[in-house]
């Protein structure tokens, strides 16, 4: 027990002293009890026996008639018990002795006794408890403690003070500090059980700390009775109890009444934090949820929309979070073990607005491999997301496929460290057609086998393909190509999820524009993982949220720099080129229906690349193709086998790698190396031959597997079958690649449907 918890009054207490007193006069009380106890073994040794009955019996029936005279009036209360306690040292060292005294000859316990005597009396210390002494505490002992070898804490003397201010019998408890060098804290008050919290004036509160008149003040905890009370002094810093109820104010009169911001959506509660307040909204019941971003915004005075944060929940609840400044101005850098796979598929890329780890997925073990789309302007932070995910891919033994569109320009990190690095739009072609290869041949096997979802590792390891700038691909001049690409594109993000193949795409923004005019790639790629990232436009409306944003979901666009007092301040004053923070790598990231404002891990560019995510990739060698896929590979695109060490690939490389590929011929259309090894010009349609003339530009359909398109017209040369029978009769196929190839053949002109689900051939 410390001499603090001994002083502690029993009763009504009124007598303040300073720490060392209260020390003092407890010592001096223990060691009185030890000299007593002393004596009480001694004295009964000796041979003048009536001088120690007189004096034992003296002062027990002394002790006896002065606590009968001292609580004879029945109405003192709790007094009464104060003076038997300060009664009882007495009393029982009078009963010890007299006992010592009786018994004949020396007996073991005549020692024991007074020895247990004095160490009970020394624990308990009554005649210093019973004076009613309370601890005065003072500036100086919060700093250099209460006494000697008894530090006091700063949490400790603000309960102290309370003692002291108040003695009302209600605690201090829960005291927590903001921050180490500030005064600023929160706590909680406790009335006595069955009380209420009594009602302090704002002079009383700033009293009892001795704080500016105002900075301390008291609210109700939700969920709780009057006798516990939340207590919150900000003398140095922003109340931010103050900022919340002004807030919830202009929440009523700006945002909730008809004709404002967002008419109806009420404020059911609302948490204040240092940095932070967080509304709790609800639109009525029967009503879907509204929250635009600007508008409240506007209603806020705020001028900064990154420190504006709405989630909603798609019905009718939404929080809203309002930041003091941006949450993320400052990111720390990624470690390798952010960036190792855990047993969901997961790995961390960043942190959110609210403190917590922003994780993807670059798998799912319930859905297989993913698909997604990064979309950002240059300068936006593409890159870098791009990186972290190809090193966490690295580290977790995933095949990182990637086509740099730019020509390696984009991601110039990963080159030598994924397994394969395309550059420019040919060879990126080529390793969209390797890759549907694979997917072709993991098809077959997994139908062989009997199986219809992807295992980790089990037989085939994990592919993901990014494409960066793919833009420029899905645009490309030549209509061959872009057909090419689309076809890919769709049918790997359609398809490969259940054989362990994913696609991500990066590209400046999701209008369909940036995207080839395609929305069946913009579709498939917003059911994976979304990000969103500083872009051209401000609008959201025209680049395909829907199906990806929760409802009621409005955001705009992340500036390119925020500034400390905002972006209109930083016009005024001639601030707003250089002087902000850059906001690169920003982002929404869209995850299982849910909007999340985050940031990817910091980076820095040295000499065009990034030291600290080359870094992060290690050293190990990536992991590549089974024997099996890389024959397939090379089947689907010969380059695929120098795929390390081919160069820039432009028509020429194509025109060669053909030529090299066992029984090719060198393609009619595509341009010859000349004598000095340079290119011989652009060709009209580079990928008019080989490839032939169907749809998407490729002569044999990487949809389907060789033969196929045959055999169903053998079966359809003895009449009409559906396409049930079909499949039945093709047990080596997917199913799907039945239906595409039944297509293919209308759209050749060499079958058609007799009725829903009924093919024969188109002369018939």
């Amino acid at each position: 027990m410390s001499t603090i918890d001994q002083a502690a009054p029993a009763a009504d207490t009124t007598k303040r002293v300073p720490g060392h007193v209260i020390y003092r006069r407890v010592l001096a009380e223990r060691t009185s009890y030890a000299l007593a106890a002393a004596g009480m073994a001694v004295g009964p040794q000796l041979d003048d026996s009536a001088w120690s009955y007189l004096a034992s019996g003296g002062i027990g029936l002394g002790t006896l008639a002065w606590l009968y005279a001292k609580t004879k009036d029945p109405d003192q209360g709790l007094s009464v018990l104060t003076r038997a306690q300060r009664a009882i040292p007495f009393l029982t060292a009078a009963g010890t002795y007299v006992a010592n005294l009786i018994a004949p000859g020396f007996n073991w316990w005549e020692v024991v006794a007074p020895a247990a005597w004095a160490s009970l009396m020394g624990w308990m210390a009554p005649l210093t408890r019973s004076a009613g002494l309370v601890l005065e505490v003072t500036e100086h002992q919060a700093q250099h403690g209460a006494g000697p070898g008894e530090p006091l804490t700063y949490t400790e003397f603000l309960a102290a003070k309370w003692q002291q201010a108040t003695g009302d019998g209600t605690r201090l408890v829960s005291i927590t500090p903001y921050r180490a060098d500030r005064p600023d804290f929160e706590a909680v008050v406790v009335a006595q059980a069955g009380k209420a919290v009594p009602t302090f004036t704002e002079v009383q509160l700033a009293a009892a700390f001795d704080f500016p008149v105002g900075t301390v003040r008291i609210r109700p905890i939700q969920l709780s009775g009057p006798g516990r009370m939340r207590l919150v002094a900000c003398p140095t810093t922003e109340d931010v109890e103050a900022a919340a109820e002004g807030i919830r104010g202009l929440w009523e009169t700006a945002v909730v009444a008809p004709g404002k911001a967002a008419p109806g959506v009420d404020l059911i509660d609302y948490r204040a934090e240092p940095h932070r307040i967080v509304l709790l909204v609800a639109s009525p019941p029967g009503k879907e949820i509204h929250l635009p971003h600007t508008a409240i915004c506007s209603a806020f005075g705020i001028d900064d929309p990154s420190r504006l944060v709405i989630e909603t929940d798609g019905i009718r609840q939404g929080v809203v979070s309002i930041y003091k400044t941006n949450p993320l101005m400052k990111v720390r850098k990624a470690t390798v073990d952010d960036l190792t796979m855990d047993s969901k598929g997961r790995v961390t890329i960043g942190v959110c607005h609210d403190g917590k780890p922003a994780r993807m997925r670059l798998w799912d073990p319930s859905q297989g491999a993913l698909r997604g789309i990064t979309a950002g302007v240059t300068g936006a932070g593409k890159s870098v997301l791009q990186n972290l995910i190809l090193a966490a891919e690295k580290r977790s033994g995933v095949v990182s496929w990637v086509g740099d569109v730019q020509g390696g320009m984009s991601l110039p990190e990963a080159e030598g460290r994924v397994d394969w690095f395309a550059k420019g739009p040919v060879e990126t072609l080529l390793m969209l057609t390797a890759a549907h290869a694979v997917m072709k041949y993991r098809e077959r096997i997994s139908n062989e086998m009997g199986r219809g979802d992807f295992a980790l590792n089990r037989p085939w390891p994990l592919v993901n393909i990014t494409l960066d700038e793919i833009n420029r691909l899905l645009s490309h001049p030549d209509e061959a190509m872009r057909k090419a690409t689309a076809y890919l594109i769709a049918d790997i993000q359609k398809t490969g999820r259940k054989v362990g193949i994913g696609i991500r795409l990066a590209v400046q923004s999701l209008h369909l524009k940036d995207l080839g005019d395609d929305d069946a790639i913009r579709q498939q790629g917003k059911v994976g993982a979304l990000f969103l990232m500083r872009t051209a436009s401000s609008s959201t409306k025209e680049m395909g949220l829907d199906g990806i944003a929760p409802a009621g979901f409005q955001m705009e666009n992340i500036p390119a720099r925020i500034y400390e007092n905002g972006q209109i301040e930083a016009l005024f004053s001639g601030k707003d080129d250089e002087d902000g923070e850059s906001t690169a790598g920003m982002a929404y990231m869209f995850l299982d229906g849910r909007a999340k404002f985050m940031r990817t891990f910091f980076a820095e560019k040295k000499d065009g690349v990034y030291p600290d995510l080359i870094a992060l990739y290690g050293d190990e060698p990536p992991t590549g193709l089974t024997e099996g896929e890389a024959k397939a590979a090379q089947a689907g695109a010969a380059i695929y086998g120098v795929r390390h060490t081919n160069p820039y690939a432009d028509c020429d490389t194509l025109a060669q790698a053909f030529s090299d590929a066992p029984g090719s011929t060198p393609a009619a259309g595509i341009p010859q190396p000349d004598d000095e090894g340079e290119g011989g010009g652009e060709a009209a349609a580079p990928f008019a031959a080989p490839f032939g003339d169907i749809p998407f530009g490729l002569s044999n359909d990487p949809g389907e597997e060789p033969g196929l398109q045959d055999q169903i017209l053998e079966l359809l040369a003895d009449g009409p079958v559906s396409l049930k029978d079909l499949r039945a009769a093709l047990p080596g196929f997917q199913p799907s690649s039945v239906s595409n190839a039944c297509s293919q053949l209308k759209s050749k002109g060499l079958a058609k449907t007799v009725k829903r689900g009924v093919w024969q051939l188109a002369d018939s």
